[in-house]
C-alpha cells in the first residue's frame, strides 16, 4: 500500500476534468494500492471556491474526498 497526500492541484484537475491532466490525477485517485492523505488547510483550499462559485460537482467531488480519506496529516 502506498501512502499518497494529494495536493489541491491534483484534486481540482481530477474534479474540474477539463485539464491535459485530469486523467492523469483520476488514475491516480482510482489506484486501489493507494492510501490517501491529506489536510484539513487543502480542504479549505478547495472546498469554499467551488461552493462560493455554486460549482456543486465540484464541491460534491471535494466532500466525497474529504468524506473517504482514510489519512488526515498532522495538525500544529
Amino acid at each position: 500500500m502506498i501512502i499518497t497526500f494529494l495536493d489541491a492541484g491534483v484534486l481540482i484537475a481530477a474534479a474540474r476534468g477539463n485539464y491535459d491532466v485530469s486523467a492523469q490525477a483520476m488514475a491516480v485517485l482510482d489506484d486501489p494500492d493507494r492510501l490517501f492523505a491529506s489536510s484539513d488547510f487543502v480542504r479549505l483550499e478547495v472546498l469554499p471556491k467551488a461552493v462560493f462559485n455554486r460549482r456543486a460537482d465540484e464541491a460534491e467531488f471535494y466532500t466525497a474526498f474529504f468524506s473517504s480519506r482514510h489519512m488526515l496529516a498532522a495538525r500544529w
